[in-house]
């Protein structure tokens, strides 16, 4: 998370959003510092913000859910940044990585678990994750697939002069077209899963998929979870909280 008090933003990192590139450029040329951790949420900065605080200009960022698990399972992989394979990072030592991690890292590359086989293992509900707290509410939204041309944006709406065109850091490495990694065979679980969450965010399904409309259980079950995830990703269990954005808005759900 960083802030700027001199420029009066707040930007939200959201994982695997292109938020390590962001937050650089912030603090490197915008004023930004950083404050609580990396992946906090918004309500974590509400329980010890200012009330001008409260009021800054937030963004946060957003990426096609299909696209986004094919970078987590190729950083997991590929072993990014050998964090899997450096104890220094694990949670039992400290650090930030699960033994779940820790599993699906073992079984990705000692069991040669391959993307198709990884994903209708583990991906049988319909996909949601922590921007369902807040994210509906925040002043503007960097889209993964835009990201340059929305940092501009956020720029300008803030009034800040752009020093320089967004970098490009943290790239997972041998990444092809996401498309390319849902074959034929997958494609009728890939649109279970993802459907919902891309129609919340206007994201589209390739036109040779040929979507007409959503599963109805899919959307059910999407708009039932969500109830419960909202509760859970807002647990105070990693320092997090339920809260609003400004008083003028609700939380999104």
């Amino acid at each position: 998370m960083v802030i700027s008090d001199k420029n009066k933003y707040l930007f939200v990192e959201l994982f695997y959003t292109g938020s390590t590139a962001i937050s650089s450029e912030l603090c490197e040329l915008y004023d930004g510092k950083k404050i609580l951790r990396k992946h906090s949420r918004y309500h974590e900065f509400l329980a010890t913000a200012s009330e001008s605080q409260k009021k800054y200009f937030t963004f946060s960022g957003i990426r096609n859910p299909m696209d986004l698990v094919v970078s987590e399972y190729l950083k997991i992989k590929n072993n990014h940044k050998c964090r899997f394979t450096n104890p220094a990072e694990w949670r039992r030592n400290g650090g930030t990585l699960s033994d779940k991690f820790l599993e699906l890292y073992d079984e990705i590359t000692n069991k040669n678990l391959g993307f198709t086989d990884y994903f209708m293992k583990y991906f049988k509900m319909p996909y949601d994750n922590w921007s369902r707290l807040a994210h509906k509410n925040f002043d503007f939204i960097i889209r993964f697939e835009n990201m340059s041309n929305d940092f501009a944006e956020v720029l300008k709406q803030l009034g800040i002069e752009p020093k320089r065109e967004l970098p490009v850091v943290n790239k997972t490495s041998e990444k092809e077209n996401f498309i390319n990694y849902y074959p034929q065979e997958i494609r009728e679980r890939a649109i279970f899963v993802f459907a919902p969450f891309m129609k919340k965010w206007d994201y589209e399904f390739p036109p040779e998929w040929n979507v007409k409309k959503t599963n109805p259980v899919s959307s059910f079950l999407f708009s039932a979870l969500g109830t419960v995830r909202h509760f859970y990703w807002g647990r105070t269990k990693s320092k997090s909280s339920p809260a609003g954005k400004k008083d003028k808005k609700a939380i999104a759900t």
